[in-house]
């Protein structure tokens, strides 16, 4: 396992893909911080600053996991490289959990690399931030890619070719990150009042990309902006049992699509 994901990392250092990103994201971390300083709101807090380091994720991460984790998967299936590796005497689990420690490392180090830079943009322009909300910014950044690679690496499998794996990655972070919302919001104008806190509630652990969004805000003391019609969602979700289920949803998110995986390289042997 250990040899599979040094050479997927290795892979993944050459991917211009890879490149491309780090320097966009690091790019857009390094402007918001350099704003935040000197526009006078700072990091303190949910704010105008904040929200968009936070947007800046919940857009940029996925779409960059889902696609480097499909397409690299796909790839080596079209190519035969994936076939010819499960023909050494390496169990599926071993390819599998290799594959996504090494894309994991990668995107992982992008990351560090993007919020280390709008650290060193803080300090030398002199600004006040909480290292505290920083850290917590980098941790939720994470999970958000720790989850979407393992479903990047579930439609890598799934995916016949480079192109379908780049067109359910696109369908799939479309409807997570743009539409989710609006159909929600439409479900909500015909749902009975009683009804409303509990879909709202279920619509959350339902998209893994709203998961990270209200935990985010909550722990910038930012759940004001939900209106006062969503108090008793955010009191829960703020609470033990909330913060219990999140971190439950957040795991299953992360192990089922990396089980699927397995189970459908395993298939794809017995079949063979």
């Amino acid at each position: 396992m250990r040899y599979i994901a040094r050479q997927q990392l290795t892979l993944m250092m050459r991917s211009h893909w890879l490149a491309g990103f780090g320097l966009l994201f690091s790019s857009l971390a390094v402007m918001v911080a350099f704003l935040g300083n000197t526009g006078g709101t700072g990091f303190d807090g949910f704010n105008r600053m904040t929200a968009s380091l936070l947007n800046i994720n919940l857009l940029l991460i996925p779409l960059l996991s889902l696609l480097i984790g499909s397409l690299f998967l796909s790839g080596e299936k079209e190519d035969r490289g994936l076939t010819l590796l499960l023909t050494y005497p390496i169990s599926p689990w071993a390819v599998i959990l290799g594959k996504y420690a090494g894309l994991f490392i990668a995107v992982w180090s992008v990351l560090t690399f993007g919020y280390g830079s709008a650290l060193l943009v803080i300090f030398f322009v002199g600004g006040g931030v909480s290292v505290s909300l920083l850290v917590l910014f980098y941790v939720y950044s994470i999970l958000l890619a720790a989850i979407f690679l393992s479903l990047a690496m579930m439609i890598g499998i799934m995916a016949k070719t480079r192109f379908q794996a780049l067109g359910i990655s696109l369908i799939v972070w479309a409807f997570l990150v743009l539409f989710y919302e609006f159909i929600i919001m439409g479900l909500s104008m015909f749902m009975m009042k009683q009804w409303l806190l509990p879909m709202l509630t279920v619509s959350i652990f339902l998209n893994p990309l709203e998961l990270i969004r209200v935990q985010s805000i909550l722990s910038l003391d930012g759940a004001s902006v939900f209106g006062p019609r969503l108090y008793d969602l955010t009191i829960w979700a703020d609470g033990l049992i909330g913060k219990t289920l999140y971190i439950l949803a957040v795991l299953l998110w992360t192990i089922l699509p990396v089980l699927y995986s397995v189970y459908r390289i395993k298939r794809g042997i017995e079949d063979e």
